[in-house]
């Protein structure tokens, strides 16, 4: 297929205008990938700086709570106050610290505070480590991935144009008449190939470092690797397809994000079951002392025997 688009490409009598424009549209798509990832890294890193600025500030006012075993003078108690408003515009905080952070704003607990306080330190840490890697650690292997990453664009482009062309070309779906299963097998190797292209660029232009998307990185590998199938014959497409769209539906559910109520950070069940007895156990102490018997019962039940 290929040597008969070959030679009727050079028999075009604009076939060298033809091939530099192709290769100008790919270079030009290369060239815009790598200023977007760029741009791109530039903003994350811009990301992690200011929220770093602004967690230390938090982080150092909780060191120093820890210190005085959570005392509440006025004028830190209104510090810590904006320390932690402020970090809700931090944006590379985890959701769950950032609901840590707002349930101490609404109840300034000790322990609540003491949980947040290890959370913040575990993910600034974290944070610094990545900043710290990107900034000034360079590798071999990352010098050709920063070279690679930037083709995801171009190949996926070439692969979609060579995939239309050889369905249309040789006419394999325009003059197919889909009135049996044989003639539906030409449409699911399409559509499997299109997944297939979708599903490769995705996981070729994600970020190398970084395990937040590892299941997502799994599922694109394993849509791809569907494809595979493709090499025993045309009579395996369905199951291809199908196997991708198993796969597709599946990360839904398992890439979905839980409620609120279904990810609770770590003691924070233990500490709201905790508060919630304490309060329950107050009234229920009093109602029972307060329908306690008074002194004069014997008399009372003397009155009631009369």
């Amino acid at each position: 297929m290929f040597q008969r688009w070959l030679d009727n490409l050079s028999s075009h009598p604009d076939a060298t205008f033809i091939l530099l424009g192709v290769v100008a549209l790919l270079l030009a798509a290369y060239l815009w990938s790598a200023t977007e990832i760029r741009r791109s890294h530039e903003r994350h890193m811009q990301r992690i700086r200011d929220t770093l600025y602004i967690s230390t500030g938090l982080l150092g006012l909780l060191t120093i709570w820890e210190q005085r075993k959570y005392e509440d003078p006025a004028q830190e108690h209104h510090e810590l106050l904006q320390a932690m408003q402020a970090c809700k515009a931090a944006s590379c905080l985890s959701p769950q610290l950032q609901d840590q952070i707002r349930d101490c704003v609404k109840n300034e607990d000790p322990a609540r505070l003491a949980l947040m306080h290890k959370a913040l330190e575990r993910e600034c840490t974290a944070l610094s480590d990545e900043f710290s890697r990107n900034t000034y650690s360079v590798h071999w292997g990352s010098a050709i991935w920063n070279i690679l990453r930037p083709a995801a664009e171009p190949a996926a482009l070439t692969a979609t144009a060579l995939l239309i062309g050889y369905l249309f070309y040789t006419e394999r779906i325009t003059s197919t008449p889909v009135d049996s299963w044989d003639n539906l097998l030409p449409w699911f190797q399409a559509i499997s190939l299109m997944l297939t292209i979708l599903y490769g660029y995705l996981l070729w232009s994600s970020p190398k470092r970084g395990t937040s998307g590892a299941l997502v990185k799994w599922l694109s590998l394993l849509i791809a690797l569907c494809s595979l199938l493709h090499l025993i014959g045309l009579a395996a497409a369905p199951y291809a397809l199908a196997l991708q769209l198993i796969l597709f539906v599946s990360g839904f559910g398992l890439t979905g994000s839980r409620s609120r109520s279904e990810r609770p950070y770590a003691g924070h069940a233990e500490t709201d079951e905790n508060s919630s007895n304490s309060r329950m156990a107050t009234p229920v102490h009093e109602a029972v002392v307060e329908d306690s018997p008074p002194p004069v019962t014997p008399r009372r039940s003397v009155s009631a025997s009369d």
